[in-house]
């Protein structure tokens, strides 16, 4: 996994805004279209897109962050204006660590990047996978 600013909602006009921005999405998807090839009868609820943040593994959790506040100090004005935009319901930011076997698992993330995608209009995700076994 990667870092990743997931943009959508339910009324969203997803390649309008792509094409009004200059975005390029990793990837798209559009209301009522089926959200998977091998289950056509699971359609999507809402219209959105990908954009890769941060390139760094789960275990790169540091690099993730760094990667994700360069990104959004230099594409501030263009995140907020996608964040405002008609039809935008939410955004957010995904950063995909690896579960440790730990009996806590804490990671925290920096209080400027905190407050850069506050002033954006952005949220925070963090979502934890199990590592493949053949990394033990």
């Amino acid at each position: 996994m990667a870092c990743y600013l997931r943009v959508y909602g339910d009324d969203l006009n997803v390649i309008e805004l792509l094409e009004a921005h200059n975005i390029k999405p990793s990837k798209i998807w559009k209301k009522g279209l089926p959200r998977f090839k091998s289950a056509p009868s699971k359609l999507n609820s809402n219209s959105g897109f990908n954009v890769l943040i941060s390139g760094a593994e789960w275990d790169e959790f540091e690099k993730q962050k760094l990667d994700a506040l360069k990104y959004l100090e230099e594409h501030k004005s263009t995140l907020s204006s996608i964040a405002m935009y008609s039809g935008v319901d939410s955004g957010y930011l995904d950063f995909g660590i690896e579960w440790r076997d730990v009996t806590v698992q804490c990671d925290s993330f920096p209080p400027n990047l905190i407050k850069l995608v506050g002033q954006i209009g952005f949220g925070i995700e963090l979502s934890q996978y199990t590592p493949d076994e053949e990394d033990d």
